[in-house]
């Protein structure tokens, strides 16, 4: 790709598809200073006639972009990558950045923009747009044909696309960001409760950070003006419940009424520690038990040690009629999963709880 081409759009698009097709790399982006490209000054022709010597110097595989009208993108292998960072910089003309992939998990519009000026930080935080953020509703049927719901974070990004929770939610969540999602979800949550009063509860996901300090989450939770507070519940996993500090933070959540459940319960080396030692109302059975190779005994052995304790039993993951028709044994209380819905847009619930109410939902 020459330096010069200047078809910017396929040029980002060329950078783009390439790395998307790579787990590791290395990015340099460079940016003439006070570019007269337009005017075809000397300065910016020396500039370019430097860039080009340097990159074509380079032995092994490099790619190069001009991505803008003086703006490029090198791309090449990580451990090339320091020579030609030291060659460049020592232009005075250029500015000069670069960032190192070892391991990529963001489509690549998101390194593109993280090395034009912008830390990974400033990414999040500059360009977080909480209106990219929707929530979504997974049934959670009971025995009772009673209805629940588990919310869920969604994010469509208008520069990366769609981005799975997975991928987004650890990166928000180090960078302190899930703490306005997570009120926004709670505010969904209210405006669901408060318009379909058949529903039993609806679940939010807490992780270890959310819950080490719960000051916000108390303010939160009293400036909403809701009273049904056992109708709002609490999902937490295994690792949120590893520092000792957390014991008080969920007795305080709990003290105000709200549910509380361990989440993909089994997975873990803790989880009888945990229901030992913290106050829960139920557990959720983490969706491998539903895999191929589930052992129904085992299925049925914890159905029933978890209701000897006289907390609720979920099963997650439930696709198939098969795998419902394997639990008919078990002491559960509700299950979750595609087989009784994916999850729902707000949009979507009216004609799901019609359904409901018409009878027309597979009973359990």
């Amino acid at each position: 790709m020459t330096l010069f081409s200047t078809n910017y759009v396929s040029n980002r698009d060329c950078a783009i598809e390439s790395i998307n097709g790579k787990t590791s790399f290395a990015l340099i982006y460079v940016k003439l200073k006070d570019s007269k490209w337009n005017e075809g000054g000397q300065n910016t022709k020396d500039d370019l006639d430097f860039l080009e010597r340097t990159v074509s110097s380079q032995r092994g595989s490099i790619e190069w972009y001009r991505v803008y009208e003086d703006e490029f993108v090198i791309i090449l292998d990580i451990q090339e990558a320091s020579k030609i960072i030291k060659e460049i910089t020592l232009n005075d003309g250029m500015v000069v950045q670069s960032l190192l992939v070892e391991n990529r998990q963001l489509p690549a519009l998101h390194y593109l923009r993280q090395v034009s000026n912008r830390s990974e930080n400033a990414v999040f935080k500059d360009g977080l747009d909480i209106k990219e953020f929707s929530t979504v509703f997974q049934p959670i049927l009971h025995k009772n044909n009673q209805l629940s719901f588990e919310a869920l974070m969604r994010w469509n990004s208008k520069d990366l696309g769609i981005i799975t929770p997975n991928v987004f939610i650890p990166i928000l969540d180090r960078e302190g960001l899930l703490i306005n999602l997570t009120k926004k979800i709670i505010n969904d949550v209210v405006a669901i409760l408060n318009k379909y009063k058949q529903i039993v509860y609806i679940t939010i996901n807490l992780t270890a950070s959310l819950v080490k300090d719960i000051t916000w989450l108390l303010e939160h939770l009293e400036s909403i003006n809701f009273n049904e507070n056992r109708r709002i519940a609490f999902e937490l996993t295994e690792e949120s419940l590893a520092s000792i500090e957390v014991r008080d933070n969920l007795k305080r959540i709990r003290e105000r009424g709200h549910l509380l459940f361990i989440d993909d319960f089994g997975t873990g080396y803790s989880n009888f520690q945990y229901l030992a030692t913290f106050n829960f109302d139920g557990v959720k059975l983490d969706r491998v038990f539903m895999g191929e190779q589930t052992n129904k005994k085992v299925i049925v052995l914890l159905s029933k040690f978890i209701k000897a304790l006289d907390l609720k039993f979920i099963i997650e993951g439930v696709e198939r009629f098969d795998q419902f028709s394997f639990l008919l044994e078990t002491k559960y209380d509700a299950i979750q999963g595609y087989y009784i819905s994916q999850p729902l847009k707000q949009i979507e619930l009216d004609n799901f709880i019609t359904r409901m109410n018409l009878g027309l939902l597979k009973k359990i």
